[in-house]
C-alpha cells in the first residue's frame, strides 16, 4: 500500500495523517498546540515543543499503519519566525507566530527609510528583532525558517535547510519574481543572506526523513493549511 505521511501544523494544533493512494485518509492523530500571548499583541511558539508534538502524533500514525510510510508532506501556518543554531539545531529564543504585532514600529520605519511596504505578520521584521533583541544572535552561526523549514530541518536531523516558494512568499523577504532573497531588503533590514533557507519547488523529492522508520522522502512542502 502506498502511504503518505501529511503533517499540518495550524495555529493552534498539529495533525499527522496517513493517506493511501486513493487519498483515503487511514489515521490521523492531533495534537493540541496553542500559541502563548505572553503580552497583548504578541504570539510566541515554542519550536522544540513543536517538533515534539509533530513526532509523537507522527509514530502513533506509522505505528496504527504498521509499515514505514512511502513519502512525507508538511503544511503549516506561513510567515511565523524560528530562529536557531546551525551547530546545535537550538532555537534562540520563543519563535514568532504570524500573528504577533511587536513589529509595527518596525514596520513603520522600514516604509519611511526605505519605502519598504512590509506588514508585521511576514517574516521580514521579526528575523531582525529576534537578531537584536537575543544577545550575542549576531556573532552566531544562525539558520532562519519558517515553520516548514524548522521541520525539514529536523526531520533531517540538521542536513537540510530549504523552504518553498509558497512559504518564502509571504516573508517579506522574496523577490517580486520569485527568483530568490531580496538582497536590497536583506540589506535595509540588516539581514544576512547566510541565514537563509534554499528556496525549493513546492512539489518533488527534497530530502529523506531521516529521523522516520525508513527514511522516507520529504516530497511536499505547502504554506497555509488548505494545501493539506
Amino acid at each position: 500500500m502506498t502511504a503518505i505521511l501529511v503533517i499540518d501544523v495550524g495555529t493552534s494544533s498539529v495533525r499527522a495523517a496517513v493517506v493511501d493512494d486513493r487519498l483515503a485518509i487511514v489515521a490521523m492523530a492531533a495534537r493540541p498546540f496553542p500559541p502563548a500571548t505572553p503580552f497583548p499583541g504578541l504570539v510566541e511558539l515554542d519550536a522544540v515543543e513543536l517538533v515534539r508534538l509533530v513526532m509523537d502524533a507522527t509514530s502513533e500514525v506509522i505505528g496504527r499503519v504498521g509499515e514505514p510510510v512511502t513519502a512525507v508532506g508538511i503544511t503549516n501556518q506561513r510567515a511565523s519566525t524560528v530562529v536557531w543554531d546551525r551547530t546545535t539545531g537550538e532555537p534562540i529564543g520563543p519563535a514568532i507566530g504570524w500573528q504577533d504585532l511587536r513589529t509595527v514600529g518596525e514596520c513603520l520605519m522600514a516604509k519611511a527609510t526605505h519605502d519598504l511596504a512590509l506588514a508585521p505578520n511576514q517574516s521580514a521584521t521579526k528575523l531582525p528583532w529576534l537578531l537584536d533583541h537575543v544577545e550575542g544572535a549576531r556573532d552566531r552561526d544562525l539558520c532562519f525558517g519558517t515553520v516548514d523549514s524548522w521541520l525539514v530541518w529536523s526531520l533531517t536531523d540538521g542536513a537540510v535547510h530549504v523552504t518553498d516558494h509558497t512559504n518564502a512568499g509571504v516573508t517579506g523577504l522574496l523577490a517580486v519574481d520569485g527568483s530568490g532573497w531580496n538582497a536590497a531588503v536583506l540589506d535595509a533590514l540588516d539581514i544576512p543572506a547566510a541565514l537563509l533557507p534554499a528556496v525549493v519547488d513546492s512539489s518533488g523529492v527534497i530530502a529523506d526523513a531521516t529521523v522516520l522508520p525508513g527514511s522516507p522522502p520529504i516530497a511536499a512542502l505547502v504554506g497555509d493549511q488548505q494545501g493539506s
